[in-house]
């Protein structure tokens, strides 16, 4: 026979003692009709228990009379009665109204006699302020036993109830614990251990996150793991129940966009036109956000967005639930259209992350052709700060110093109006500055300025600069005046009639000024002692981009779209062949954009060299032909950079020409040529940032590497030789 040990007997009867002795106390507490005790009443007793239950009816009935009565006639009435009742002989409780606000209920002889009820008194009285019942035994009292809850003497409780109610409230309370932590569990369990998920869940779905959390006094603490503020959270939640037009203007004013109104278009549901902020780094200026009608299925949606009219804008489609979601995202996936459906997730994202902005971006470059929204601006002047790099020390050269005078001087496509146009950026609502630009047309700076400002044409600069004082209110006045060549040219013929008005309106203070201007420009500044420009102003020289910053245009806006280089070295490669010129770089990436595949985010090394070589980047980089209005000049540029690519074209490497090796080519020739004139030439061509030269001594060779590449060895001596020729014939017939 097999027997425990005996420590093992000593270990369970005392469990089993707890165990038993827990059960009856709970079972005494909570489930009476399973305790021994209890039963043992209940089936002694049944009779009086069942009249019990209605005397309990029957006198929650005559309360709810007297405090009727009380509200409509705000008086205490003298006698009240359980409704239905008209038979005295079934009454088991009779009301009295000793005086106001006092119920005296007596329970009658209809209950056994050996429950010890009948003729007992309860009383009851109503507290007016809070129409709240108090309840206390009468004389005679009931039994203990019958005696509801709220009706118990209040006497000092025994060490036994003590227990008996610590532990039954702490069953009760694990119970119910672990019942809410049964229906909350899976749903916010997650976010609890990792409120960034937060992030990650529907629109919809937010109030009963809220509540969830809200049940666990867990909401603070989770808000602030996952660093969204209390007001943007409630917005949030209050976003899922507001009217469209709320809807749409608190998502606009989340990325700083102009919410109005977008009459004439014929989709269910709302439509608004989007004027988006400057600050938003992609090429887009405007969007329409359609909001479809909630009863709308996901198939009618789609119906109606493929019934638009075809056009260039692009449609932000807020996605109303998600059970249409993948319809619709579907949708926006396809390449024919330019819808993007912006998903319960993506609307949790724009409303509670700080940077809403970044949502937008992300949600059109993975849906859009990163084509459509190319933060690259490749034709005119910068004028997005997004896409603006670099130039650092130029604009603290103007904006850290005094008031003053400045000269732009570089070629075409270097960036001058990019800069002119961040400073003006810089500029806009300084306390001490008020900045004006102005890009010219022709040669006439009054009128083109008049215009501007509204006034008659013929308005001499005198009082247009008195307007503009005006207009600054007090502060300094800067005038930025772009393409200034036309009109300095027209000047020089004339004797610098209007520069000297210029120049007397910056002696005096009441005007400073910013001229920017390529090779007429340079003559005025350097060239031309009589002009009224020398020493009138700092000369800025507009070049080459610096490294650092090449290297960001390359990298940046298409990080922003998703793209990047398979290989680090790339973007270095790049920067390289385009010579640090800003606006190939810029062209050279937009080129690489056009490549990509549907769904394809990594360049390679073969792409970096078929956009270095793409047609775009060949003719950004023509005009140098013609950089002067006068024709012999323009041939010796010609005839000098020939020289430079037969140079490099003969040899692997930067192998230039010298001064003094262009000079001993026109003697081959026999060309008599005046020295100045090439070193002018060398100038101008420099200055349009086709060829450089580290230093003084050093040869000549293409400041961009890549120019190179348009010309064949054979067809460049050709070249070179036909324009000697034709260099010589003209000097002969002289």
């Amino acid at each position: 026979m097999m027997t425990l040990p005996r420590r093992s007997l000593g270990v369970g009867v005392p469990l089993l003692l707890v165990i038993g002795l827990t059960w009856f106390v709970g079972s005494y507490l909570f489930v009476p009709w399973l305790n021994p005790v209890q039963l043992w009443r209940m089936q002694r007793d049944g009779e009086s228990m069942m009249l019990m239950q209605r005397a309990n009816i029957d006198m929650m009935f005559l309360r709810e009379e007297a405090l009727s009565y009380w509200l409509q006639h705000e008086t205490w009435p003298s006698e009240v009665a359980v409704p239905g009742v008209h038979d005295p002989a079934e009454t088991l409780v009779e009301a009295e109204l000793p005086r106001p606000w006092v119920l005296r209920l007596r329970f009658t002889d209809r209950f056994p006699a050996n429950s010890g009820l009948g003729g007992t008194v309860i009383e009851q009285t109503l507290e007016p302020s809070t129409q709240y019942w108090r309840c206390r035994p009468g004389t005679p009292a009931p039994p203990a036993r019958w005696l509801p809850p709220n009706c118990r003497a209040q006497e000092p409780w025994t060490i036994v109830q003590w227990l008996s109610l610590l532990l039954g409230g702490s069953v009760l309370g694990l119970a119910a614990l672990g019942l809410l932590w049964y229906w909350v569990r899976p749903a916010v369990a997650a976010i609890i251990a990792e409120p960034k998920l937060l992030f990650e869940q529907p629109l919809q779905g937010l109030p009963a996150i809220d509540r969830q959390l809200g049940w666990l006094r867990l909401r603070e603490r989770v808000l602030a793991g996952a660093g969204i503020a209390t007001v943007r959270w409630r917005d949030a939640l209050r976003q899922v129940h507001a009217a469209p037009g709320t809807r749409a203007l608190q998502l606009a004013a989340r990325i700083g966009a102009v919410d109005a109104p977008a009459p004439g278009w014929s989709l269910p549901g709302l439509v608004r036109e989007w004027t988006l902020p400057d600050t938003l780094p992609l090429a887009l200026e405007r969007l329409w956000l359609y909001q479809p009608d909630p009863a709308l299925g996901a198939d009618a949606i789609v119906q109606a967005l493929r019934g638009m009219p075809n056009g260039q804008d692009v449609v932000l489609v807020v996605s109303p639930s998600l059970a249409a979601e993948p319809e619709l995202v579907a949708h926006a996936n396809d390449p024919a259209n330019l819808c993007v459906c912006l998903e319960q997730a993506a609307q949790t994202r724009w409303l509670l992350q700080p940077g809403a902005l970044d949502a937008l971006v992300d949600l059109l470059a993975s849906q859009l052709r990163v084509t459509r929204i190319s933060p690259y601006q490749t034709h005119g002047g910068i004028t997005r700060p997004g896409a603006f790099f670099g130039r650092e020390s130029l604009l603290a050269r103007v904006l850290n110093r005094e008031p003053g005078n400045y000269l732009l001087v570089g070629g075409r496509q270097l960036g001058k109006t990019s800069l002119m146009k961040a400073i003006e950026r810089r500029f806009a609502g300084h306390p001490r500055v008020h900045c004006v630009y102005l890009s010219l047309r022709d040669h006439r700076l009054t009128m083109r300025l008049a215009m501007e400002l509204g006034m008659a044409e013929d308005t001499g600069i005198d009082a247009l600069v008195a307007e503009l004082s005006a207009r600054a209110a007090g502060r300094g006045l800067l005038l930025l005046i772009d393409e200034t060549d036309l009109f300095l040219r027209a000047e020089a013929a004339q004797g610098y009639p209007q520069l000297l008005a210029l120049r007397a309106l910056s002696e005096e203070g009441r005007c400073h000024f910013m001229l920017a201007g390529f090779w007429d420009l340079y003559e005025a500044v350097t060239l031309d002692f009589a002009s009224p420009l020398r020493n009138f102003g700092d000369v800025i020289h507009v070049g080459s981009l610096e490294e650092d910053a090449c290297r960001a245009l390359a990298t940046v806006p298409m990080a922003r779209l998703g793209v990047h280089y398979a290989s680090p070295d790339l973007p270095n490669r790049l920067v390289a062949a385009c010579g640090h010129r800003a606006n190939l770089v810029a062209i050279t990436c937009q080129q690489l954009l056009s490549q990509l595949g549907r769904g394809q985010r990594v360049l390679d090394a073969r792409q970096v060299h078929a956009a270095l070589v793409s047609e775009p980047v060949i003719d950004a980089l023509a005009g140098w032909a013609r950089l002067s209005p006068d024709p012999a000049a323009c041939r010796i540029d010609r005839i000098v950079v020939y020289q430079v690519a037969t140079a490099q074209l003969a040899a692997s490497g930067e192998r230039g020409i010298t001064l003094v090796e262009l000079l001993a080519t026109f003697d081959a020739a026999g060309v008599r040529i005046d020295p100045e004139q090439v070193r002018h030439a060398l100038a101008r061509l420099q200055l349009a940032y086709v060829i450089r030269r580290e230093a003084d001594g050093l040869p000549f060779v293409f400041a961009v590497p890549v120019f190179v590449t348009q010309f064949q060895r054979e067809e460049v001596q050709a070249l070179l030789q036909r324009e000697l020729q034709a260099m010589g014939a003209v000097a002969a017939i002289k």
